[in-house]
């Protein structure tokens, strides 16, 4: 952990304008852009985390363990269950129990689930478009690097192993650069 030892003439009890105006800002960034998020799936009638899993379910191709999904969303695993409870009754995933540990339940997302992911991501793609538009890629790319970093060291604050950050994010966003890559390949 990263923990700067404060001099002896530094009030603690203050702080500093500028990590207080980082904090304000993300703060305001991350619940505006969650707001957006909801608003863009609301017909789905489906919550963050339930679009997120399936998207994860979707990029993996293959059965997952609700503690798979859990280091995705990033959740803690006791919390999976029950939103995979209910994206089962809504028919979107199945359920197994695992082949080599009968204790343990596998999901995957069904026709169903893929189709009204097929549904949901052009909004988000428009979403996305809105939001991150604006940026020139060098401003993305600057975005991408503090954005992780930040990650990283939140992280850092709550033990979290860095590689399952980085395991995920490769989860997720090459998963979805080899679909496209395959659809450009069929004409798609």
């Amino acid at each position: 952990m990263y923990i700067k030892k404060q001099s002896d003439n530094q009030d603690n009890t203050i702080i500093p304008d500028h990590l207080l105006l980082a904090v304000v800002l993300f703060g305001q960034a991350w619940s505006l852009w969650m707001r957006s998020f909801e608003r863009s799936i609301h017909d789905a009638k489906l919550t963050v985390s339930q679009v997120t899993a399936l998207e994860a379910l979707y990029f993996a191709g293959r059965y997952m363990t609700p503690t798979e999904i859990a280091r995705v969303l990033p959740l803690e695993v006791h919390s999976v269950s029950p939103l995979i409870d209910r994206l089962y009754h809504r028919k979107l995933v199945t359920r197994r129990h695992s082949k080599s540990d009968r204790r343990s339940v596998e999901v995957e997302l069904t026709d169903e689930g893929k189709n009204l992911l097929r549904l949901i991501v052009p909004n988000l793609r428009s979403l996305m478009d809105d939001i991150f538009g604006s940026l020139t890629q060098q401003e993305l790319s600057e975005f991408h690097k503090l954005v992780r970093k930040v990650s990283y060291s939140c992280a850092d604050y709550l033990g979290v192993n860095k590689e399952n950050l980085e395991s995920n994010t490769a989860l997720l966003v090459g998963a979805s650069s080899k679909i496209k890559r395959s659809r450009k390949m069929k004409g798609k």
